[in-house]
């Protein structure tokens, strides 16, 4: 009797067909973007989607009025509107997966303006993509709007992250308010967070107002920077050499602080 009663706790804890289904893990969605529009220009809005199956269709609802089916690419749903009145408009996307769950997400305001919206100096700026983008695409820049009032690229991802730990904030505008900020000089290096190299064999530490200051030697760079200073140097094509300035030779570690150029240069603005 014993062996039987044994038999069947051991059927219970590993038959499938009696063990309780798993809970499904539905769809998330994160909240749709861009926030800002112009009245009459078309934008680009999307919204990233998690899932463990696939997504079957996304629609999203406008002003809660009308429903538009929106286009999926993997994790990302996208659709391009344009409002035809000033005010605030809503957004609220509704997807169902292959299974055929459905989740939907928070209502998101859209404030529509008749005019551009003001971009703040200091604001990291870039226009909303398609759901299908090819490399270089204008969409995937981003820019600088600084107290010149223009806008200052990004070279690169290296260049971005010397300055920003992450890509939050990023104020996302229409191509027409893109086109209205002239373009400036490119951003650069933030002064003492890194080392540049270009084609020559001269390695520069950046400094104040994007000066560059080439290291005498090897010995030199290590007692500025640390046996590892190798590891900070980063190679930067010669078509980008005109960004910076080129200040004196650091010849001892009496001639250049990095700390107190990083520190005194808090600012992208600083460095133009």
């Amino acid at each position: 009797m014993r062996g039987i009663f044994s038999s069947l706790l051991f059927l219970l804890a590993v038959s499938p067909a009696l063990a309780a289904d798993p809970k499904p893990v539905l769809p998330h969605l994160w909240p749709i973007s861009p926030t800002t529009a112009i009245k009459g220009e078309t934008v680009w809005y999307s919204a990233k989607v998690s899932d463990n199956e696939p997504l079957a269709s996304c629609k999203v609802w406008v002003d809660e009025e009308k429903m538009l089916t929106m286009t999926i690419k993997k994790d990302v749903v996208t659709i391009s509107l344009a409002f035809d009145s000033a005010g605030t408009h809503t957004l609220r996307v509704v997807c169902t997966d292959a299974d055929g769950y459905v989740v939907e997400g928070k209502r998101t305001d859209v404030k529509v303006s008749t005019v551009s919206p003001h971009v703040k100096v200091g604001n990291r700026i870039k226009m909303g993509c398609p759901a299908v983008v090819y490399p270089n695409h204008p969409c995937t820049a981003v820019y600088y709007y600084g107290a010149d009032g223009k806008r200052h690229a990004f070279p690169n991802e290296r260049v971005y992250t010397s300055w920003f730990k992450n890509f939050d904030g990023l104020i996302i505008v229409s191509q027409a308010v893109m086109s209205e900020i002239p373009l400036g000089k490119n951003v650069t290096y933030r002064p003492g967070e890194r080392l540049v190299k270009f084609s020559t064999n001269t390695v520069y530490a950046v400094s104040f107002s994007g000066f560059l200051r080439p290291i005498a030697n090897g010995e030199i760079a290590a007692s500025l920077f640390g046996k590892d200073w190798t590891s900070l140097v980063e190679g930067v094509d010669d078509v980008f050499f005109s960004n910076y300035r080129v200040g004196y030779l650091i010849e001892s570690t009496n001639d250049f602080n990095w700390k107190t150029a990083q520190s005194e240069t808090n600012a992208i603005d600083k460095t133009f």
